[in-house]
C-alpha cells in the first residue's frame, strides 16, 4: 500500500443542502445559518467575518472538510485570515455542538455541521466516504448500553472496511 492518501470520495444522498424534511435547500441554508449565529451569540460570541466565512463555506460544501480544506477556501474567500483563527473557530463550533469532528482512522480530522447528523464508512483501499443514516446503529447501540453499560456515539469516527467497488 502507498503511504499517499487517494482523494476522497464522497458518496451520499446530496450534500448538506439538499432538500432536508422537505424544505428547500436554499430556505435550509438560511435557517441553519441563522440557528448557528444564534448559538453563537447565545454562548457570549460574535459573528466575525472568519466565523461567517467558516459557516459560510461549512453549509456550502457537500464534500467532508479537514481544517487545511477550511483554511485554503477562506484564504481563497477573504484572504488575510490567520490558520489560528481558523482553528479557533473550529474548536468553538465543536464545543457549541454545531460541528461535528470526525476521526477517520488515517488523514486528518474532517468537519461536516452537526444539525446534518449521520456516521461515516471509509474505504481503506481508495478512500471513499459513505454517509449512511444514525439508525444504522440503533440495534448495536441498544445492545451496547444493555450489555455493557456503555453508550456508543457512532459520528465521532469512521467505520473502516472496503467499499463494494474495492472489496475482493
Amino acid at each position: 500500500t502507498s503511504d499517499r492518501r487517494p482523494d476522497r470520495r464522497y458518496v451520499g444522498r446530496g450534500g448538506p443542502l439538499a432538500s432536508v424534511r422537505g424544505v428547500p435547500a436554499t430556505r435550509f441554508a438560511d435557517s441553519a445559518r441563522d440557528h448557528i449565529y444564534d448559538v453563537i451569540r447565545a454562548a457570549g460570541g460574535r459573528i466575525t467575518a472568519p466565523t461567517r466565512a467558516v459557516v459560510g463555506i461549512l453549509l456550502d460544501s457537500d464534500r467532508h472538510l479537514t481544517a487545511d480544506d477550511l483554511i485554503a477556501e477562506v484564504d481563497r474567500r477573504r484572504p488575510g485570515i490567520a490558520p489560528s483563527t481558523i482553528y479557533r473557530i473550529l474548536q468553538r463550533l465543536d464545543e457549541l455542538d454545531v460541528i461535528e469532528h470526525v476521526h477517520p482512522g488515517t488523514g486528518p480530522t474532517f468537519y461536516h455541521l452537526r444539525e446534518l447528523r449521520h456516521a461515516h464508512l471509509i474505504c481503506d483501499d481508495c478512500g471513499t466516504i459513505v454517509d449512511i443514516p444514525d439508525r444504522v446503529f440503533a440495534g448495536l447501540s441498544g445492545t451496547v448500553q444493555s450489555t455493557y453499560g456503555f453508550t456508543i456515539e457512532p459520528h465521532h469516527a469512521a467505520l473502516l472496511g472496503r467499499c463494494a467497488r474495492c472489496a475482493p
